[in-house]
This record gives C-alpha cells, structure tokens and sequence, in this order.
C-alpha cells in the first residue's frame, strides 16, 4: 500500500511513515510485495493512512490499489482473461472472495456470499476477530478491498453498501448493479 500512496496523493507517503511505529515499520518494509502481515504491525499501517487521508480518502485509495495489485503482470493476464472468458456479468467475480479471503486474512472472520436478488449479492463476515474491530478503518478496509474486485466486474451503476456489528462480530458488504437492456 505504501508503494501506491504517493500516486494517490503525492506527498502522503512520509505522512503516513511518520505515524507508524519503528518496530511495525521495519517489519512492513522488509515484507515482500506479496506477504502476509500480522495484524500487530498491519493495523498500524491502516490508522495512519485514516488519520492522514481521513476515511473515505483511505477508502478510495485502498479501492484503487485493489485495482492496481490485479494489475500487475502477474494477476493482470489470468484475472482478464477469466473475467472475459468465465464470468458474463457482475456478481461472478465477487462470489470467489470467501475462496480467497482466507490466503490474506488468516483465522480472521468466517467469510461466505449470498445472492439477495436478481442484482444484488452480499459478502458476509461472521466470527471476525476482536482485533479488526480495534482498528478504527480495518474493517473499512476490507469494504475497500471488495469494491476494488467488483469494480473488475465493470457494473453498471454498481454501489456497495457496509456495515458491521461488532457485538454479534459481523460484516456485511452488499453489492447491487443494473443490466444493460438487450438490444432486440
């Protein structure tokens, strides 16, 4: 993330360092692209960049760098090609996210979705741990990373809409869209 904050909004980088604990930082830095961080030192990340771009700008830059890590040449040709190939509309790409939530949040929450209408899904997220509930924008972030695969969907109209509960300890992002009218 550290590595596309500056494109989002030049300048924020060394914000965003400067509120990141020493310990934490070392660990982030000496992280490959493409490794799993403990929640110990990633929360930290997380605060830093609410507190420096407020929520909703942390929101849209974690959205973006969604797009931008499935872009990368090692994503970009297998994510295009089964979007072009598999996937006919929206709601096919966002039904994969519990497949692979666990390889990024490991022990984190259950994680299942549900079609709730003819264009409308939801992610739910039960038995999340305490831990993404101590971090004011965690949970924000994970509503960020799911819009960011929607938007490989190309919805029309596509909205998302998140909310959670941290005394029953869930989540719930749901998604809705239109379709295009056939053409006779």
């Amino acid at each position: 993330m550290l590595v596309i904050i500056d494109g989002f909004r030049p300048g924020t980088r060394d914000a965003v360092r400067s509120l990141v604990p020493p310990a934490s930082l070392e660990v982030i830095d000496g992280a490959a692209g493409s490794s799993w961080l403990e929640v110990g030192h990633h929360h930290f990340l997380v605060d830093a960049t609410v507190a420096v771009l407020g929520m909703d700008e942390a929101v849209s830059l974690w959205r973006r760098g969604m797009a931008q890590v499935l872009q990368r040449p090692l994503h970009k040709v297998f994510v295009e090609g089964a979007v072009r190939l598999f996937f006919d509309g929206p709601g096919r790409v966002i039904q994969l996210i519990p497949r692979g939530w666990p390889l990024a949040y490991r022990d984190f929450s259950t994680v299942s979705f549900q079609r709730i209408g003819t264009h409308q899904a939801e992610i739910r997220f039960d038995d999340v741990a305490p831990q993404a509930f101590a971090s004011p924008g965690y949970l924000h972030s994970w509503h960020a990373i799911c819009q960011g695969i929607f938007d490989l969907e190309r919805p029309l109209d596509g909205v998302t809409e998140f909310s959670f509960d941290e005394a029953r300890a869930t989540a719930v992002i749901r998604f809705a869209w239109r379709v295009p009218a056939r053409k006779p």
